[in-house]
């Protein structure tokens, strides 16, 4: 066992092989960051050759971030206790041989079980790449500097994975955005136990594995629950499914209040300058990902963009990601985080208004100009959530923190695929349904169109098409409403937090002057 770089005495300065071996972990980050991207573009495309229902069409994204919402906390204890490499190794060979079993996936139902093994690899991967970064970097500047890169290959890959899924998807097939995966993860396999050392953390927590299983499952039940009464399923089994999903989450709560090492450290959550950045970060992350489920179906299934050309216009909306990434930390210092948060979930709510302005023959300028928009409002709130996640706790806690946001993250994310998906969905069958077209997905639609003569097939996408657009508007409305809403609150409740501190702070200084003025003898 290695120790720990804290205890280190004199902080050993990075070598040559330190920074290869950096490299070496920038590049699952960024490819965990291009695969989500790449399946956005490759829905229409999916959805026409497997044919999947709604719901399964909404697991296929949901079950991938379910998962790495539910297991990266204990994964990362794992990490600590087996060995942080083993770990990160394992995960990419979990990765490499799940995105090949769904690249040959032949049903829906099998690229939904090889997609949630692709989160269990990300999760594995996510604690690992960051806990090696902590314990190779021993010097704070070059550390910074690490964690800086670390963080921009997540950025570099929201950008390259629309260009490189929406070329591979227009010249090959859907199934070849699994197979950029493998290839890589065989070179981190290969050249990680060259460049990466060994770490195991000398304190290692218990993992709360019945508190884990508790928690995914009441999650799975609940969100398979929601999708199932908006596929108007039988009613009576989803909503006993819902039931005990709920009941197994509130059972997973209370044990987490007790158990010495929760899982999820309920602690973060009673400090209101941390819980209300953490509710706003969720519901921002929600509207995003529901938004995202929808876009690649509607750029290319409604425009009739290529998925080249699709995936082009993604990019300015990462590239504003980026960039208001740059820009919230000068903002926080010069207006405070408070302002910052508000301000970023009302520019987001913004910017998602101005993408409901889409359209069936035009809403390019609109969907463009608004991810831009919603981006740069997103930057900050995310930075500001992390920054209020970190300082909520002592030093030797930051990250259980930070994981901890990760998972609110993740979990906000999923639960929007289910909710917002679940809702375009349900007006899409509707407005389908009402114009006599029998579809599941605007995916399909275009599927079947393909098999029917000109005037028929122009007349079936046309209803499609605005069946599909009634449901986005709809759900960009709702989003913006929800952050419209959080951002109010949030401007209220963290005012009131900032003056109790005020107070507090005014207090002290009080006592501090009566105890240092001489007393009359």
């Amino acid at each position: 066992m290695e120790p720990s770089p804290e205890s280190v005495a004199s902080p050993r300065p990075a070598r040559p092989r330190d920074w290869a071996g950096l490299a070496l972990l920038a590049v699952p980050c960024a490819l965990i960051s291009v695969n989500s991207n790449l399946l956005n573009l490759a829905m229409p495309a999916l959805a026409a050759e497997l044919r999947p229902s709604t719901a399964q069409l909404l697991w296929v994204s949901d079950v991938y971030v379910f998962l790495v919402a539910g297991l990266l906390l204990p994964m990362g204890l794992l990490a600590d206790r087996f060995g942080r490499r083993r770990m990160l190794l394992a995960g990419a060979a979990v990765f490499g041989l799940a995105s090949v079993g769904a690249a040959l996936a032949s049903t829906a139902g099998v690229l939904i079980a090889f997609r949630g093994l692709i989160g269990v690899g990300a999760a594995m991967l996510g604690p690992s790449t960051l806990s090696l970064i902590r314990s190779i970097f021993q010097v704070p500047a070059q550390r910074a500097t690490a964690l800086s890169i670390w963080t921009a290959s997540f950025a570099v890959g929201g950008i390259l994975g629309p260009l490189v899924g929406g070329l591979l998807i227009e010249v090959v097939s859907w199934r070849a955005v699994f197979a950029v995966t493998p290839p890589v993860m065989v070179v981190l396999l290969i050249f990680g136990p060259l460049l990466l050392p060994e770490h195991r953390s000398a304190d290692v927590r218990r993992i709360d594995a019945v508190g884990t299983g508790t928690a995914i499952a009441g999650l799975l039940a609940t969100v398979y629950a929601v999708k199932q009464l908006s596929a108007q399923s039988t009613p009576l089994a989803a909503v006993a499914v819902g039931v005990a999903g709920v009941a197994l989450l509130v059972a997973f709560l209370r044990r987490q209040a007790r158990v010495p090492d929760p899982v999820l450290d309920l602690s973060l959550f009673a400090d209101r300058a941390c819980s209300v950045p953490l509710a706003g970060n969720a519901l921002a992350f929600a509207v995003l990902y529901g938004t995202q489920l929808l876009v690649g179906q509607y750029l290319q299934a409604v425009l009739g963009l290529t998925p080249l050309a699709a995936g082009l216009w993604t990019v300015p909306g990462a590239a504003a990601y980026a960039a208001g990434g740059l820009v919230a930390p000068r903002l926080a210092a010069r207006h405070g985080a408070r302002r910052v948060l508000a301000a970023g979930l009302a520019v987001s709510a913004a910017g998602f208004a101005v993408v409901a302005a889409v359209g069936t023959g035009s809403g390019l300028l609109a969907f463009v100009v608004g991810s831009v928009v919603y981006s740069v409002g997103l930057a900050p709130v995310y930075l500001v959530t992390t920054d209020a996640s970190v300082a909520a706790v002592p030093a030797e806690r930051a990250g259980v923190a930070g994981a901890t946001l990760e998972t609110v993250t993740n979990l906000g994310g999923a639960l929007g695929i289910a909710l917002f998906g679940s809702l375009a969905g349900a007006v899409y069958r509707a407005g389908a349904a009402s114009a006599g077209v029998d579809t599941q997905t605007v995916g399909d639609a275009v599927g079947q169109a393909a098999a029917l003569p000109a005037p028929q097939a122009a007349d079936l996408l046309a209803s499609a098409q605005a069946a599909f657009v009634a449901g986005f508007r709809l759900v960009e409305v709702v989003g913006a409403a929800i952050l419209l809403v959080s951002a109010v609150l949030t401007a209220r409740l963290l005012r009131r937090t900032d003056r109790r501190r005020d107070v507090a702070a005014a207090v002290r200084a009080d006592d501090a002057a009566a105890a240092t003025e001489p007393r009359p003898r």
